[in-house]
């Protein structure tokens, strides 16, 4: 069954200078509503993205491998695992091409009670680093579900 959660999404993109890194230079924060579910391998998180008409799927399994698949006007499939380099694939509408993902860490407090999803993780382009990210996901129960 789906319950409805809140959703707040921070993105963080660090420079490429590891003497800079502990800063990021660009950071974004908003909220969205959105719906959450227990699957048989973990947890299944979908939202709309207003600004950007993207949909978005998070599956969190309890492995630690989390997979986003976002469709919009970019569509981008990454699978992160802790300490592991996947490659993903990245469609611009124009062609698609693959890019390497690097997973520096994941925790997951993820439950039907709400919880984080926290990535840490860098991207390689033709085994270039092209950034630093993070993606934090903060989960918590629609207020409308919420009794006293």
């Amino acid at each position: 069954m789906k319950i409805p959660v809140d959703i707040r999404i921070l993105r963080e993109r660090y420079p490429n200078d590891p003497k800079k890194q502990a800063i990021p230079e660009d950071t974004e924060s908003y909220f969205v509503s959105g719906s959450m579910k227990r699957t048989k391998g973990g947890y299944l998180i979908e939202f709309r993205e207003s600004t950007q008409e993207t949909f978005t799927t998070v599956d969190a399994y309890s492995d630690g491998t989390v997979s986003i698949n976002r469709v919009g006007p970019m569509n981008t499939h990454m699978v992160f695992m802790d300490g592991r380099a996947l490659t993903c694939i990245c469609n611009t509408g124009f062609t698609p091409f693959q890019i390497n993902v690097r997973t520096e860490q994941i925790d997951n407090t993820l439950t039907l009670d709400g919880g984080r999803l926290d990535i840490r993780y860098s991207v390689e382009i033709h085994g270039n680093l092209a950034e630093k990210s993070r993606l934090l996901l903060s989960v918590s129960p629609d207020s409308s579900i919420i009794r006293s």
